[in-house]
């Protein structure tokens, strides 16, 4: 007789109405289904976490940095010329996003009953600002002009309500210094990340400010940052980058500037491992324990 012919015969020579397995067969199903599900949102939801991470810190340092070469780990770094062979022609090239200027100045706001340490990074006229587009909660971004300088100033969430600001109000920033100094700034617009580390600790304005505290002149930046289109491309960029500017420049990725977050994130992946290796588990043995179920009932 023919195998195949044998086995179906077997398995439907009862009727359904007979079979005792059918409700195994049921609940299988469906324990199996609702493993892919969970594969499915575990998956899509660990993915998202990263990437919403990983956004938000690249939102503010960008993808590559590029500064002088300096062992002290400083937030002040020592000034470069602004005038450089692959600025801004380096937006040209293939999987450049765009590059811009910045340099950061560590500060104290201080008002009448509190007062908040914070980073100012100053931004220049070629500033995207795309990533706090849609991070703003209140008012607006401002306007960076190369020729005239503003003191406008753009603070997060967390330190308005500490400090009790709002939009529209004026505060003052000191500078430990020698000699110490002080800049008066107007508040255009309050954003709020989500991330409380950065939000808590950077507020955004023009670059002539630091350029000026610092006593650069204006063709002197802190450094440049260079968003690419690919973040999957990252290391190849960081690689093209750290060949282009030469030998008197490094560069630095964001995974090399904060290594600690994206060590963290690819911890994030185990969790879907073991998620994924125990749902494959359970789906495995609903399937034998089923097939187990009608090879004893049609024997």
């Amino acid at each position: 007789m023919n195998t195949e012919f044998f086995i179906s015969k077997r398995i439907t020579s009862k009727s359904q109405s007979e079979s005792f397995s059918r409700p195994a067969v049921r609940i299988a199903i469906i324990s199996i289904a609702l493993g892919i599900a969970v594969m499915i949102v575990a998956v899509a939801i660990v993915t998202g976490f990263k990437q919403q991470i990983s956004d938000k810190v690249i939102g503010f340092g960008s993808h590559i940095q590029i500064t002088n070469y300096d062992a002290n780990a400083s937030l002040e770094a020592k000034p470069i010329e602004k005038n450089q062979p692959f600025y801004p022609s380096m937006n040209n090239a293939d999987g450049i996003r765009h590059i811009q200027v910045f340099a950061n100045k560590a500060g104290i706001i201080k008002t009448d009953d509190e007062i908040q340490g914070v980073i100012l990074k100053g931004v220049g006229s070629d500033f995207d600002w795309d990533f706090f587009k849609d991070k703003i909660v209140s008012g607006k971004s401002f306007i960076v002009q190369d020729c005239t300088k503003t003191n406008d100033i753009l603070i997060s969430k967390i330190i308005a309500e500490k400090l009790k600001l709002k939009v529209g109000d004026d505060f003052i920033m000191h500078f430990i210094q020698d000699p110490p100094r002080m800049r008066k700034f107007k508040i255009t617009g309050i954003y709020e990340t989500g991330m409380e580390e950065f939000d808590k600790l950077y507020v955004i304005g023009d670059i002539y400010h630091v350029q000026k505290l610092n006593d650069w002149t204006p063709n002197q930046v802190a450094g440049f940052e260079v968003l690419v289109k690919d973040f999957d491309q990252l290391d190849e960029m960081s690689t093209y980058v750290y060949e282009t500017i030469g030998y008197d420049l490094n560069s630095k990725s964001i995974k090399e500037l904060y290594p600690q977050i994206f060590d963290w994130l690819k911890l994030q992946d185990m969790n879907v491992y073991i998620i994924l290796i125990l749902m494959v588990l359970v789906a495995g043995i609903n399937m034998i324990s089923t097939l187990l179920i009608l090879i004893l009932e049609r024997t």
